[in-house]
């Protein structure tokens, strides 16, 4: 089971790109020690119900590690809780963290912590402090690529991935950007676009090449059996070869998550995360037993979208694997509802997926040249 809790809604950064901007635009908002201790009892209840064997929890915000103090208290209580319902758990069970994290405010501390309670960490990082402080800066406007640069190599070593945003104004050299992050030691890079309206067709034009470049490089590290991870490519290819559906295999919508809000409000995703009044798609509350989060009840438009294709989308050959059709996050943060499909994604895809599709199969006819393709 997945659990994400959303710890704070402070942040040190003002990254321009951040996609909780208006639903954290207080940035004063932070989870109790009551919502917590709530939230982890829930966590074990829906675990013993649902037979899960493994906990992994997630700490994000805003910059979680602005609460350094309180992701360790919660590892104690978390800890504490498990070995209390021992009798009642897998025999197998297994306790797993993880942190998304900017990375300007690790220290030694929260390092030598990281290491020794085995964290895996998600750290945001578009690259060289060029290209990185572009968009990832700070409340008065300046880079934030100097405070990471320290630390990277003890990223390295905690084999954390590393998160990177493009935009229209940075996708250029987006293929360089992933080398460089290669070259300072890690194995596994993830890039997304922020599909924030303004991509124009000049731009998706630009995108061709970097994502061929991109291409290239995941297929160079397969033929040399390198163990990188180009998670862009990957991710793509693999939901096609092995004959999956985006939803079913890589979305954790209404099964096998459980996302919470620093006022202990519950969703169905991280990207609809808000501790304001009316926010969209709220599953229920921790301390709320007779809510859907208690009686497994989502809200009707989410479970629309969990339980029908979309009809605009009917024949077409990549939607089980597109995030237009796919993904629920996507659509809410590109068109405010889980009912439209952005047509930036939708290009996107089509884009993404011919690529990937291309350096598959070169691939498959160099490692099975027996197989009739």
């Amino acid at each position: 089971m997945n659990l994400q809790l959303s710890i704070t809604e402070c942040c040190n950064l003002r990254c321009r790109y951040c996609y909780y901007k208006e639903s954290h635009k207080d940035r004063s908002a932070n989870m109790s020690d009551e919502v917590m201790e709530a939230t982890l009892r829930l966590a074990v209840k829906k675990i013993v119900e649902q037979n899960h064997h493994d906990l992994n929890i997630t700490f994000f915000g805003g910059e979680p590690l602005l609460r350094l103090d309180f992701i360790k208290k919660t590892v104690k209580f978390s800890k504490t809780l498990i070995k209390e319902n021992k009798a009642i758990l897998p025999k197998d069970f297994e306790l797993g963290f993880a942190v998304n994290t900017n990375g300007t405010l690790l220290s030694d501390e929260a390092i030598k912590f990281l290491k020794r309670e085995k964290f895996g960490v998600f750290l945001s990082l578009d690259g060289p402090q060029k290209r990185h402080d572009l968009a990832r800066i700070t409340a008065d406007g300046s880079g934030s690529f100097k405070a990471i640069a320290p630390y990277i190599p003890a990223m390295v070593e905690l084999n954390a991935i590393v998160l990177m945003v493009v935009t229209p104004e940075s996708v250029k050299g987006l293929a360089d950007a992933v080398k460089w992050v290669l070259k300072q030691g890690f194995t596994r890079v993830a890039t997304t676009l922020d599909f924030n309206g303004s991509w124009t067709g000049e731009d998706f034009d630009a995108l061709i090449p970097e994502y061929e470049k991109m291409a290239r490089i995941w297929y160079k590290a397969k033929m040399e059996d390198s163990g990188i991870y180009l998670s862009t490519i990957q991710d793509k290819i693999s939901v096609n070869l092995l004959g999956e559906r985006e939803k079913e295999s890589m979305c954790f919508i209404g099964h096998g998550s459980l996302v919470v809000a620093t006022n202990g409000n519950t969703f169905p995703c991280t990207r609809f995360v808000s501790s304001r009044k009316g926010a969209p798609y709220v599953t229920g509350n921790v301390f709320d037993e007779q809510s859907g989060i208690y009686k497994g009840v989502l809200p009707k438009e989410v479970q629309s979208f969990l339980d029908h294709d979309r009809k605009g989308c009917a024949g077409c050959a990549i939607r089980y694997r597109c995030l237009a059709h796919e993904c629920g996050c996507t659509s809410f943060y590109t068109t405010g509802s889980l009912k439209k499909v952005s047509p930036e994604v939708c290009t996107h895809e089509r884009i993404l997926c011919a690529i990937c599709d291309e350096y598959a199969d070169k691939l498959l006819r160099q490692k099975h040249p027996e197989r009739i393709f």
